[in-house]
């Protein structure tokens, strides 16, 4: 509603795949010029080891990327 108010809309989808490939994808074919996102912070160790989705995504996508955390 707060979106629609202010005369934005938003779609929500759900595909298959590695979060940064298909966001990087979907940036790239649809001319977005600004994605945002949620970060959830891990432990130090954990992100090492594991990596990071939210890191993977600013390294992909060639947009400003707007974190909320």
């Amino acid at each position: 509603r707060t979106l629609g108010a202010a005369g934005l809309t938003a779609d929500t989808r759900i595909a298959p795949g590695e979060p940064e490939d298909v966001l990087q994808s979907v940036v790239a074919a649809e001319g977005f010029g600004l994605l945002v996102m949620g970060a959830y912070g891990h432990s130090r160790i954990r992100s090492l080891i594991i990596g990071s989705t939210t890191t993977a995504m600013v390294q992909a996508v060639r947009i400003p990327v707007l974190m909320y955390r």
